[in-house]
């Protein structure tokens, strides 16, 4: 468990609320809870993960010690260890591939860190920092994978812990949230076997584009790899997911994994604008998708007015007004008033 044991450096990020949604609640026909990811300093959950790792790095070091954290990341991830590395006094450099947001790129570098464009995708990026950027580096070089790290895992474990200590000796009946590469996933079920709460349900929700979880267990376990992922739900978009995931959604914790489109993750942020005037990127969007769609029902037929639902609402800073006016005209949504 991720405690701040130390005098020195405080925690990267923060506990986040858990919010009762009447608009969702009566949507769904049970009790909708949102666990607030975007309250995070870095706007999303990343905050836990990736922060967790630049933590662990400098407070396990002599006092005064400098690293170099570098990131491939075109968003969520580079700013949280951005922002992780700000606060420790530290070095970082986040590649972001060429295509990147100029918005989320202006982002990064107010934190003070070095962004350097390179490639077109994730893996071109995570190539360059190790075969040039590190072995450049004047100070020790720290990889900061986006989610495959038991450091960034442990990190988001505490989002379990919260839970538990949220719903003080209760348990929800589901839990439901997004998957992309499954750092976030895997960190949700080590906390919720470490707190007892290992028959708590988790819904994990991907879009068509890019949904490598439901793909390897429809394998039957095989790790699937997508060449091109294409998903407006950038965020999610990775080639595949951990092994770790896979084995964790088929032989350790009940998972019910789950598939929507781009439509239903765009129409969701859209939706959820309007119900709670928040602005979400589409990565949270999925993890809403089932819940504004009624799907929910059909994966959780149990579920009735009494039971207890939960949406990690990871957020994510590349969302704008002219972001979601985009997708209602692209996916004919102009009817929601947000």
């Amino acid at each position: 468990m991720v405690t701040d044991d130390s005098s020195v450096y405080s925690l990267p990020y923060l506990e986040t609320p858990l919010v009762p949604s009447l608009y969702l609640s009566e949507k769904v026909g049970s009790k909708v809870l949102l666990k607030l990811e975007l309250c995070q300093p870095s706007g999303s959950f990343k905050s836990r993960g990736l922060g967790n790792l630049v933590y662990r790095t400098v407070s396990s070091a002599p006092p005064g010690s400098k690293f170099h954290f570098f990131s491939p990341s075109g968003g969520n991830a580079g700013c949280a260890t951005a922002y992780a590395a700000k606060l420790y006094n530290q070095k970082c450099t986040v590649c972001v591939p060429k295509t990147t947001n100029p918005v989320m790129v202006e982002r990064i570098k107010k934190t003070g860190a070095r962004v350097i464009p390179h490639g077109n995708f994730i893996v071109d990026c995570q190539k360059y920092i190790q075969e040039v950027l590190m072995p450049a580096s004047e100070e020790p070089a720290v990889f900061c994978h986006p989610y495959d790290n038991e450091l960034v895992w442990e990190g988001n474990s505490t989002i379990a812990s919260e839970l538990v200590s949220q719903f003080n000796g209760k348990k929800p009946d589901a839990v439901v949230c997004s998957v992309g590469g499954g750092g976030m996933y895997n960190g949700i079920v080590q906390g919720f076997e470490r707190h007892g709460w290992d028959d708590v349900p988790i819904v994990a929700v991907e879009t068509e584009g890019c949904a490598a979880l439901n793909m390897s267990i429809k394998s039957g376990g095989k790790q699937i790899f997508i060449d091109h992922p294409n998903t407006i739900a950038t965020s999610l978009s990775t080639v595949s997911i951990t092994r770790e995931t896979i084995d964790y959604a088929m032989n350790t914790h009940p998972t019910h994994s789950m598939v929507v489109s781009d439509k239903e993750a765009a129409e969701s942020c859209l939706q959820f604008a309007s119900d709670h005037k928040l602005m979400i990127e589409a990565a949270c969007g999925t993890a809403l998708a089932p819940l504004y769609s009624g799907k929910l029902k059909e994966i959780l037929p149990d579920l009735n007015e009494d039971s207890l639902v939960v949406v990690i609402v990871c957020g994510g800073t590349s969302v704008s007004r002219e972001i979601l006016e985009g997708y209602a005209k692209r996916f004919g949504l102009t009817h929601i008033n947000f």
